[in-house]
């Protein structure tokens, strides 16, 4: 019986309270809702078939005795496009008016809902072919024409005139065509806008926000949007962020979504369809930043992935809301579009009315996850090229460290080896050069022993020796996988394991005096990896591996001179007690900035800095600068550096 009955169909019905709860959805920021006015009007030229360039947009705003916003736009509206488009909810052709035209817009609430949730009071001001029509939202919410103002008959230079737009500086077509009829206009205006106080009112920070908005930087890419402040226009042409991409990630990434990808939930296993015969596969494209979007910083809104629909974004979502991401401090250098027309199709709408993030269902959480996992991939091959270049900084400032170092060794050697184990000369008997760390260089040691080896040259007389030896040289400290190594021909840096010693000698190195401290070892890579180069921990760390090859001299010097009474005792008196004693003191003196300043520059830094600064001094300041600069290089070149 029931089977049997006919339904005859009536208009739904609604209560307002379900506008409240479905506009609350939105979760409007002025920065969204300036968005939804302007694909607005630009499905307004898009309708009219207007080329992007005569598609002139203007946002004014006013603060003189309360705050007004407005979006002006120069086709107009009829009654019959209100009760059509305007008055109806929730309808997914709205935007369209009947055209068929691919546009911005998608069920026709945005705009409305903005008005309707965001102003005190808010309406539309519309102009075309003679007749005038003010439709809008009063402060209870409820829509409707204002009283006298359906399809009223004024000129044009009438019209202008009541939408306050009379004086307004137009382009000169612009305002020649709506004074001849053929072209309308559209005032959208709301009064008294939430969360905006008038002398806190900060329109840079507003343009800033709106102009990197999703669903806004596509339209402003092609459309000229201007921005009137008190009638005064403050930003003649609005662009989206331009971002300087990574020098070596430049080209943007373009990875074809798959044609099925496979959903799996604790082994539940789904096999989705990404595209079919009516929607063509998508792809998404990725694209970097020189510099990090972070959450806080200027265009940290933009570290995110749009999803585009057949005309503008549908969707977005920040990295930390897309999940299934691993590297997020990575991905801080990437941002995104993903296309894939599979997701407008009605049998299986993954859509939100507010077009904020997708619904969520199977088929997106698949996609979120692929996307993620190429991100990731992005991501990686970013932090690849961040560690060589942190590598490449390492290998300059540990050079640097390394040769102010290697000096003071050498100054210290000079003066205090002798004061306290003795020693007439500079030749073999009190050379330097001597020692060795590693097991195979024993062979190397005990030929030394009764000065038969010389690791440099000398112009006086070594004690206990008659001949004439060149000039002795000091010991030379390098780091391993930073220097190149001085025996290969080919210049290759030699490369030590964690096993090897701290400090390091293979045969070859004894007899022309070179040490390598092993920066692979775990306690270097971990002050290197957790604190840098430039940390003092780094740098007490450094200085303890000189002093330690200062030891090795010492103790292979003093086992040379008096091997009968070489023993724990006087190691313990000539090598720890003094040797060490005065390494720390002559250090505190000469390298005091480099032990305990936390920002220690370099001379090299200091000198660069001073050059920087150099357009700041006066004339006189610049010579005094200058002559240092001069100075220093003299210097260096005296060094034959």
């Amino acid at each position: 019986m029931s089977e049997s009955l006919k339904i005859i169909e009536e208009k739904n019905i609604f209560d307002d309270n379900f506008l409240d709860v479905t506009g609350n959805e939105f979760r409007f920021s002025h920065e969204k809702g300036l968005s939804e006015w302007l694909k607005n009007s630009a499905d307004a030229y898009l309708r009219a078939e207007r080329d992007d360039e005569d598609s002139f947009i203007v946002f004014r705003f006013r603060d003189k005795d309360t705050v007004v916003f407005e979006c002006i736009d120069f086709i107009g509206m009829a009654s019959e496009d209100i009760d059509k488009a305007l008055k109806r909810w929730g309808d997914p052709e709205a935007a369209k008016r009947g055209t068929g035209k691919r546009v911005f817009g998608g069920h026709g609430n945005g705009g409305k809902f903005y008005m309707r949730q965001m102003f005190k009071q808010s309406h539309f001001i519309t102009y075309r072919l003679g007749k005038l029509n003010v439709f809008g939202f009063n402060e209870n919410r409820r829509y409707g024409f204002a009283d006298g103002f359906k399809d009223k008959n004024v000129t044009p230079e009438e019209a202008m005139k009541f939408a306050e737009i009379d004086d307004m500086d137009f382009p000169p077509t612009i305002r020649k065509n709506i004074l001849n009829g053929n072209f309308g206009f559209t005032v959208a205006r709301g009064g008294h806008p939430d969360k905006i106080v008038r002398k806190k009112f900060n329109l840079h920070k507003l343009c800033d926000r709106f102009k990197n908005y999703p669903q806004a930087r596509i339209i402003l890419k092609y459309k000229p949007v201007s921005i009137v402040y008190n009638d005064k226009t403050v930003i003649s042409r609005l662009f989206p962020e331009e971002i300087s991409p990574l020098l070596e990630f430049q080209t943007p990434l373009e990875i074809p979504i798959p044609l099925t990808l496979v959903w799996n939930d604790d082994g539940d296993k789904e096999t989705i369809s990404f595209a079919n015969d009516k929607f063509p596969a998508g792809k998404l494209v990725l694209y970097t930043s020189n510099e990090p979007l972070s959450r806080n910083s200027r265009l940290g809104d933009l570290n995110r992935i749009d999803i585009i629909g057949e005309i503008g974004v549908i969707a977005s979502y920040h990295m930390q809301e897309l999940g299934y991401i691993n590297r997020l401090s990575s991905a801080e250098f990437i941002y995104g579009e993903c296309k894939c027309p599979l997701l407008e199709d009605q049998d299986d709408d993954c859509v939100k009315n507010d077009r904020s993030t997708l619904v969520e269902n199977h088929k997106t959480k698949t996609l979120r996850k692929w996307i993620g996992e190429q991100i990731d991939k992005l991501a990686e091959k970013i932090e690849e090229k961040e560690k060589k270049e942190i590598r490449a900084k390492n290998i300059e400032m540990l050079s640097e460290i390394n040769k102010i170092l290697n000096d003071w060794k050498n100054k210290f050697m000079s003066r205090v080896m002798r004061e306290i184990l003795g020693g007439g000369g500079e030749g073999i008997g009190a050379g330097f050069g001597t020692g060795g760390s590693s097991g195979g260089a024993g062979g190397e040691r005990n030929k030394r022993k009764n000065g038969d080896i010389g690791s440099g040259e000398g112009k006086r007389q070594g004690g206990g020796s008659s001949e004439f030896k060149p000039k002795q040289t000091f010991p030379k400290v390098l780091l391993s996988g930073i220097d190149e190594d001085p025996l290969d021909p080919a210049g290759n840096k030699l490369e030590l394991l964690d096993r090897q010693e701290p400090v390091y000698q293979r045969p070859q190195d004894v007899p022309v005096g070179i040490y390598w401290i092993n920066t692979s070892r775990k306690l270097a890579q971990y002050i290197i990896d957790k604190h840098g180069v430039k940390s003092m921990k780094w740098r007490d760390y450094h200085l303890q591996r000189i002093i330690d090859v200062i030891c090795k001299e010492a103790l292979y010097k003093l086992e040379k001179q008096d091997p009968e009474n070489f023993n724990a005792a006087r190691v313990d008196g000539e090598i720890i007690n003094k040797l060490v004693g005065k390494a720390h003191d002559s250090a505190v003196e000469s390298l005091g900035g480099y032990i305990f300043e936390e920002d220690y520059k370099t001379p090299r830094e200091e000198l660069l800095e001073k050059i920087s600064g150099l357009r700041n001094l006066d004339s006189e300041e610049q010579k005094i600068l200058l002559r240092e600069i001069e100075d220093a290089i003299a210097f260096v070149k005296g060094k034959g550096e």
